[in-house]
Formats: C-alpha cells, sequence, structure tokens
C-alpha cells in the first residue's frame, strides 16, 4: 500500500500544472462550503445568543393542558404536585380589564415569590402590599395610563371587569385600584400588563383555579427533567429552550440548504478529477499493460489510480479548509459591519463561526467526492486488457 501511494507521488509530481489545477477546483469548492457553512453557524450562534441574555434559563412557563379533547385545570393541588419540582413556584391568574376611556389591560394576580421569580424591578414608586387594591404598571401600560387616562403613581384608576354567570349572563364589576409603582422595562409582554394582589384577583374574579404557574430553578440544567416531570401531570409548559430548539432546527435547515447550493461547486472539481483520471488511463495504457503482465492484478491497478485520488482529496480538503477559513474571515469582516450598520440590528462580536465539526466535514467532503471521482477511470484503466495495452505505444 505505501508503495502505491509512493508511486502516486511521482505520478502527480510528474504532472505539476494539472494536479495544481485538480488542488484548486476541489479546495475552492470545499472553501465554498466551509465559508458558507461557517456563515449558517454563526447566524445561528448568534440568534441562540440573544435569545440567551434576553431570557431566564431557569424559568419554566406551566399552563393548563390538554387530555382527549379535555382542559386540564391549574388546581390547588396541581400547584402543590409542581412544588416539588422548582425552588421558587408562583401560581397566578390573569384578567382583561377596561377603563372608563375604553384602554384595555390585562391584570395578573401574583404573589411576591411571582416577583422574584421573573425578576421584576421597579423603576417608580413601591410594589403592591397584600391585600390591597394597589396595582402596578408594566413600563409600556403605564406609559399608556400616563397619556389616556392622566394617572400616575399614587393616583386611583377605575376600571372595570366582565364576568359571566351560570346562565352566561355577562356581569360587569367596577373596580378602583390605586397605582404603586411602575416597573422597569423588560422588553417582554410584561411591559404591557399590569400585576394585582393574586388573593384580591380571585376575590374579584370567584376563581378556584389558576391561569398558569412561573417556576423557578437553580440551573438551567435541571429544566428539561422538572419540564419532562411537570407534562407528566397532564400541563403544558414552555421555556426559553422551546425558542432556541426552533432557531437551532431553522437555521440547521438553511444551513443545509446553503452548503448544498455552495457544494455545486464540488461537482466541478470532480469532474475535473474524472476527465484527469480518464486522460491519464490513456497516457499510461502502456505502463498498465506492462504492469499486469509482471502479475499486477486488476485490484492492484485499482489501488494505484485511487491512491492518487486520495492523495488529492487529502491535499484539497487541508488547502480548501485554509481557503475556507480565509473566506469565513472576509465575511465576517465585511459583512458584520454591514449587517450592523445598514440592518440596524445589535452589535455582535462574530458573524461567523468556524469549529472543528466544519472543518472536519469539508476534509471528508473533499476526500469522499476524490474517490468517488476516481472509482470508474481506476476501473476502467484495471479492465483494460494487457496484450493490447502493451501494443500501445
Amino acid at each position: 500500500m505505501i508503495e502505491a501511494f509512493l508511486l502516486a507521488m511521482r505520478q502527480l509530481r510528474t504532472k505539476k500544472v494539472r494536479t495544481l489545477l485538480i488542488l484548486l477546483g476541489i479546495s475552492v469548492g470545499v472553501a465554498a462550503v466551509v465559508g458558507v457553512t461557517s456563515l449558517g453557524e454563526g447566524i445561528r450562534v448568534n440568534a441562540v445568543g440573544e435569545i440567551e441574555k434576553s431570557h431566564d434559563l431557569t424559568l419554566i412557563e406551566v399552563s393548563p393542558g390538554v387530555s382527549n379533547g379535555n382542559i386540564i385545570l391549574i388546581t390547588e393541588s396541581k400547584v402543590r404536585a409542581v412544588r416539588e419540582y422548582g425552588s421558587v413556584v408562583a401560581p397566578y391568574t390573569m384578567d382583561d380589564y377596561v377603563t372608563p376611556n375604553k384602554t384595555y389591560f390585562k391584570a395578573n394576580g401574583i404573589s411576591a415569590k411571582y416577583m422574584d421569580a421573573k425578576d421584576l424591578n421597579l423603576e417608580a414608586g413601591m410594589w403592591l402590599e397584600e391585600g390591597t387594591y394597589q396595582i402596578v404598571l408594566g413600563s409600556d401600560i403605564g406609559e399608556k395610563f400616563a397619556k389616556i387616562e392622566g394617572a400616575e403613581i399614587g393616583n386611583a384608576i377605575d376600571a372595570r371587569i366582565r364576568l359571566y354567570g351560570e346562565e352566561g349572563r355577562a356581569i360587569d364589576k367596577d373596580i378602583t385600584f390605586m397605582i404603586a409603582g411602575r416597573l422597569k422595562p423588560t422588553g417582554t409582554d410584561t411591559d404591557d400588563q399590569a400585576f394585582i394582589d393574586i388573593n384580591i384577583a380571585r376575590e374579584l374574579t370567584g376563581k378556584d383555579v389558576y391561569d398558569g404557574i412561573i417556576v423557578k430553578l437553580d440551573k438551567s440544567g435541571q429544566t428539561p427533567a422538572a419540564r419532562t416531570a411537570i407534562e407528566k401531570l397532564g400541563l403544558t409548559c414552555y421555556s426559553a429552550q422551546d425558542e432556541i430548539d426552533s432557531v437551532n432546527k431553522i437555521m440547521n435547515a438553511v444551513t443545509l440548504v446553503l452548503a448544498f447550493f455552495s457544494s455545486i461547486s464540488l461537482i466541478v472539481g470532480g469532474l475535473m478529477i474524472i476527465n484527469t483520471m480518464i486522460v491519464s488511463v490513456y497516457e499510461r495504457t502502456h505502463e498498465i499493460g506492462i504492469t499486469k503482465a509482471i502479475g499486477a492484478s486488476e485490484l492492484d491497478i485499482i489501488r494505484m489510480f485511487l491512491s492518487e485520488c486520495i492523495i488529492i482529496g487529502v491535499l484539497g480538503g487541508i488547502l480548501g479548509d485554509l481557503i475556507g477559513i480565509l473566506f469565513s474571515f472576509l465575511i465576517d469582516s465585511v459583512g458584520r459591519p454591514m449587517l450592523v450598520a445598514q440592518l440596524g440590528i445589535a452589535d455582535f462580536e462574530h458573524l461567523t463561526v468556524i469549529n472543528v465539526q466544519i472543518l472536519a466535514a469539508g476534509f471528508l467532503v473533499s476526500l469522499v467526492i476524490s474517490v468517488i471521482a476516481g472509482i470508474y477511470p481506476a476501473w476502467r484503466g484495471a479492465k483494460l486488457d494487457p496484450v493490447k495495452a502493451l501494443r500501445q505505444l
């Protein structure tokens, strides 16, 4: 086997220009795949990073589940069962209210544990006291109240909630809340919500179940196991990991499509290898005849040609990875400032990401394409009749 590779090296050295052109063809294709794949991986990593920055990976939001067409409500017994899986478990209610000026808002009935779990921080005023009709506003709804209702911290705000009796008849209930404080902006739906004491909320609505539960864990690594256990109770769970999984699925598909189209250039490299090896078979017909005449088998002839293809694949893969790294660097240098300046997206450290898996894939693709492209010429050379080959000048 070593002799076959040494012979292949000598053959490639005697045709330096031809070998160089083949290497360039295969390496440019590998570089395109590596560069485009690094771009897709970079976008994926940045998107996941933004989700991790803006979301708490230790939080699980639990809502009522559905089983066999039946809604599984969050009762007190369900809350007690969920408490086994989280360090902080905060049930809450959510209801729609409207002011006399037709300003609609959602008011969550919560406890102090909810505030701790969601890490809510006050921008102004104070947190509501339990058992009182105080209300704390999210940043957006707070601004809306100030503009439309003229209500600031310390002012009273009238609101109405519509309930439905046993016969389905609408019953409107009027309430007056005292605005106790306003939250800092969070960039989430919390900004457009208000918060009241959970006992007051249940008293107003007459609810004996909850609309959801916030579960806080000590470490993000505990989230999958806790989520699985809660879902076994028949409840529905949501966490930031859902968004991360969605981004990973989408970007994996996009990267695969980009890599597929960029790999078309590898087909050109493969055709160059096929063409070169077929020409090499014709040029070395006499040599093949002599080799077979002195006892070489068809397998030896195939090994001789495939050795050249393997060397081309290895060198093309290494060169392609190096060019791909340079290509990735150029994409990062040119593309990142353009995206930040033109699209107005948040700045990030790198647009592309190169890892060992991408480089290994580029190398293996080069090697596989080279070997596949050399199979037919090698088989054709092995099938030459030695007598006819010896007569060839």
